[in-house]
């Protein structure tokens, strides 16, 4: 047994992987490590960020890759379509049939079917820079190696954004919490790692607020949010749902790199900020050629995110 390092959405930002993987060294223990996704899309070293993750293997840990929503796209899983232009909408009700908003968002909604993902300018625009950028060894490395849900022990699993919908689901709040762990994923899991929406949060799930009805798990009550950065597990008596947040593009105000170790010995979460060179990293955007905004918006609350907002479950009539 040993600790593990989780993270997340770093978004080719290099200079943000860096400090973070200056940070293992100081953690004792420390020999393995999961990525949550979105390894590439927006930042300005995809390929850089896709070898630095295959280097920790080569430095003797032991690693585990998700696959996020951005990667996917960049093998062609996915297509990000942008539907502010009137471009855009004539292709997908020629090209797909899909001839109004309404048509697009029931495509988008059907997880077995979806393959256009409405996204804002910037994220298109990412997206077919990542695509023109990666080398073919770092397309056949997510491809291949990147898995869309991972058990990293017995009771623990990890998923780019939330057990419901491992790659597009945005967890943000508690009702979105509880919603998201009535899947058959969760069947006999404690604790679920997750990233996607940038920001971290904790939330644990009493056994009093479980039931298993039918082979599937059913929560009765939200769960309690719980203030880090650290949390005590407790696998017998309860379900702990852990967002680690993002190495490369934090959206809550705090521009420092968030990850979370996870120590199966100690049944320990903790999450952890590392600072960065912010400014080589914007500097790298901007020379790049991708959109000024992503470098402006790096590092502040306001930073861009990818797919658009969905309303959450508790305003939908």
């Amino acid at each position: 047994m040993a600790k593990i390092a989780v993270l997340s959405d770093i978004h080719a930002n290099w200079e943000a992987l860096v400090a973070v993987y200056q940070d293992f060294a100081r953690v004792e223990g420390l020999r393995e490590v999961c990525s949550l996704g979105d390894a590439v899309g927006y930042g300005a070293s995809p390929n850089e960020v896709i070898s630095g993750l295959y280097s920790l293997v080569k430095k003797g840990y032991t690693v585990h890759y998700c696959m996020g929503n951005h990667d996917a796209a960049a093998i062609g899983r996915f297509e990000f379509v942008d539907l502010h232009d009137p471009r855009e909408l004539d292709r997908l009700a020629n090209d797909a049939g899909l001839k109004n908003l309404e048509a697009i968002a029931r495509h988008y909604r059907d997880a077995a079917h979806r393959k256009y993902v409405p996204v804002r300018f910037n994220a298109k625009a990412s997206m077919s820079w990542t695509i023109d950028t990666l080398t073919d060894a770092g397309s056949k490395f997510l491809a291949t190696q990147f898995k869309d849900h991972l058990l990293l022990r017995d009771g623990v699993l990890a998923v780019h954004a939330s057990p419901r919908d491992p790659l597009f689901d945005y967890v943000t709040s508690a009702r979105r919490a509880q919603t998201s762990v009535d899947s058959p994923l969760m069947n006999g899991v404690h604790l679920c790692f997750i990233g996607h929406t940038h920001i971290q949060g904790i939330w644990q799930f009493s056994a009093d607020d479980l039931i298993n009805y039918a082979g599937n798990l059913v929560v009765m009550n939200p769960p309690t949010p719980i203030e880090g950065p650290t949390v005590a597990l407790d696998p017998a008596n309860t379900i702990t749902l852990v967002n680690v947040g993002s190495v490369g593009q934090p959206r809550d105000g705090d521009p420092r790199a968030v990850y979370a170790i996870y120590d199966d010995e100690a049944n320990t979460v903790e999450l952890r900020r590392v600072p960065y060179d912010v400014a080589s990293a914007r500097q790298r955007i901007i020379d790049s050629g991708l959109p000024k905004v992503l470098a402006e918006r790096l590092g502040k609350a306001d930073a861009e995110e990818g797919v658009l907002d969905e309303p959450d479950d508790d305003d939908q009539a």
